[in-house]
């Protein structure tokens, strides 16, 4: 499979986990015991495919020759850095807390709701300006 399919693929499957994650936290889901084990799996996806952007999307950006190529990377580089790191305190701060808790934590819910909005933005950007510009950098 090629790096931009993969990094698509890969967005399908963050955007359910956030939805999955979203029914557990709002206490819909009957099943809301699994919020603890769906944001892990969440955490995890989300840590491997910034792993992959960083090893092989932003260094194309980097080594091409145009200007334009470099920049667009760069910026989008530094924009994702600090979405992730949002993100890994969003997940250190409520990794040891009980399912049970963070569904009635009116903090933790809106937080939760802020980084998928982020998240959600970042991916639909990435999808209609970087992926596309990946094939003529």
């Amino acid at each position: 499979m090629d790096l931009i399919a993969q990094l698509k693929e890969e967005h399908v499957q963050i955007v359910r986990l956030f939805e999955e994650t979203e029914s557990y936290a709002s206490g819909k889901n009957p099943n809301g015991s699994n919020l603890n084990s769906s944001m892990n799996e969440w955490k995890e996806v989300l840590i491997q495919h910034l792993k992959l952007e960083d090893e092989a999307l932003y260094p194309k950006f980097k080594n091409s020759e145009s200007e334009e190529c470099k920049n667009l990377g760069e910026k989008f580089s530094e924009e994702m850095s600090t979405i992730s790191k949002a993100a890994l305190v969003f997940f250190d701060k409520y990794n040891s807390t009980e399912s049970s808790d963070l569904i009635n934590n009116e903090e933790f819910v809106n937080e939760l709701a802020e980084i998928i909005n982020v998240i959600k933005k970042r991916v639909e950007v990435e999808e209609t300006i970087l992926f596309p510009a990946f094939g003529k950098c």
